[in-house]
């Protein structure tokens, strides 16, 4: 989790330089720099580094030049998908836990429906509805050929705005000439992917799109928003208090008009959305994978699955040198973020745990953590699945670790460990019933997520 305090000086310093009034086809030019920008300066401020993944290529490259979009033509009531750019491999096949469950269980994939995935992405090899999937190999093509066009239109046409934006945030944000480079880079690609889906929705009229992380696909909503497309952001991890990505006033102009969230819980302005375009849809994904599976009814007692990340790695070690000076025949499995690998100075660290190890990340976690009693990490996704399934889960809170433990329903869900004797009473005691664990991910109800997109989308 970002700093908070960091966050929101950053906050009250872009409305004081009223950013958004610069604008680019009537967005405002910010929002496409915003993230980059954000993220530069709290790197040069505290060293900040996010944690994304990307998509992996699996099989032989294939390119394509002419758009699958084409299958779809003529087709009512057409349903557009965006999905998360990485996918779980369930075993059988590889899917979008965010997307896929819903087109599952609310049976669109019956209707016209299309998933549009990222170039060369791996799910088109192994993936479950890949029959009525598009890949974008061709669009990535058209981008870096029309992007070379934008540079020179965008020097010709926008230089103005962006030289305007650029001298406002250039010193409070802490940029140099390279960034403003970056920002007709940003703009260019911005352009030339609007464009494409903007001659494409032309040609589709789409009923409605979803999309997984609003930043990826601005170019997607900025094309929607042209031509009248409802658009819905499906929630694709835990948001806790500011963001990077999500924190600042909601903009009709480029945000998504509906936010759908895992469950009650999720319900504040941390999504950078109003609460009336907030709805619970709850947690397809949950209920596709309890089909046909029998609960398990054994879980490991003597291990402790610990949740990691980038940002928070020496933090995690650090911890578990404390942790493991408790007396007990326990041993700590490290779980490492998709994006997170130990460098040399890490890996001795951990060699000094004699009771810790790193586990295999590459199976879902949805299917590891029915087999763990004890679950603990700091405020990722993971440790939210963990309660959700039945897990104790504890929040770390010492060498670095920064929980969430003051937001409401926290503390009533979640075991707190500030040290050695926390740990040490998070292993022997009994847990009581968690009191709004449910919130946190609800009952996936078809029938009222089909009600939701008919009338509201």
């Amino acid at each position: 989790m970002e700093d908070a305090q960091l966050l929101n000086r950053l906050i009250n310093l872009e409305k004081e330089l009223d950013v958004n009034r610069i604008q680019v086809k009537g967005i405002p030019l910010w929002r496409i720099v915003r993230y980059s920008t954000r993220l530069h300066y709290l790197s040069c401020v505290s060293g900040y580094v996010a944690s994304t993944g990307s998509a992996q290529t699996v099989g032989k490259k294939k390119i394509k030049f002419i758009s699958g979009f084409w299958r779809y033509i003529g087709r009512d009531n057409l349903n557009v998908f965006f999905p998360f750019n990485r996918l779980v491999d369930k075993g059988n096949c590889l899917l979008d836990k965010f997307v896929d469950p819903v087109i599952e269980e609310s049976e669109l994939y019956k209707q016209h429906c299309v998933i549009v995935d990222s170039p060369n992405y791996r799910g088109s090899f192994n993936r479950i509805h890949k029959d009525i999937c598009v890949q974008q190999e061709n669009r990535t093509i058209y981008s870096q050929f029309l992007k070379q066009f934008f540079k020179l239109f965008v020097k010709l046409r926008y230089n103005k705005e962006i030289d305007k934006l650029f001298q406002i945030v250039k010193d409070p944000f802490l940029l140099n000439e390279g960034n403003k480079n970056s920002y007709y880079q940003s703009l260019s690609l911005f352009l030339a992917g609007y464009s494409y889906y903007l001659m494409w929705f032309r040609i589709l009229k789409p009923r409605r799109v979803f999309v997984v992380l609003r930043e990826g696909y601005f170019p997607v909503i900025a094309a929607c928003k042209k031509l009248g497309i409802p658009v819905a952001e499906f929630q694709h991890g835990i948001t806790l208090d500011k963001t990077v990505s999500y924190t600042g006033d909601y903009d009709e102009r480029i945000d998504p008009d509906y936010f759908l969230t895992f469950g009650k819980f999720w319900k504040e302005k941390q999504f950078g959305m109003t609460s009336n375009r907030i709805f619970c849809i709850g947690w397809a994904y949950g209920k596709y994978l309890s089909k046909g599976v029998e609960k398990e009814s054994f879980k490991r007692t003597n291990e402790i699955l610990v949740i990691s990340s980038p940002e928070i790695s020496d933090s995690i070690l650090d911890t578990l040198i404390v942790l493991s000076k408790v007396e007990g025949a326990y041993s700590f499995h490290i779980r490492l973020h998709p994006c997170e690998s130990y460098n040399d100075k890490q890996k001795q660290k951990l060699q000094s745990i004699p009771n810790a190890q790193v586990v295999d990340n590459k199976t879902d976690s949805a299917l590891v953590l029915p087999t763990y009693k004890y679950v603990v990490g700091e405020n990722s996704s993971v440790i939210y699945e963990a309660l959700s399934v039945g897990c104790k889960v504890g929040m770390l809170n010492l060498c670095g670790l920064k929980p969430a433990i003051d937001l409401p329903g926290i503390k009533e869900n979640f075991f707190v460990i500030n040290d050695a004797k926390d740990f040490e009473r998070f292993l022997t005691e009994e847990s009581t019933e968690a009191t709004t664990k449910a919130e946190f991910y609800s009952e996936f109800d078809n029938k009222k997520f089909m009600e939701f997109i008919n009338q509201k989308m």
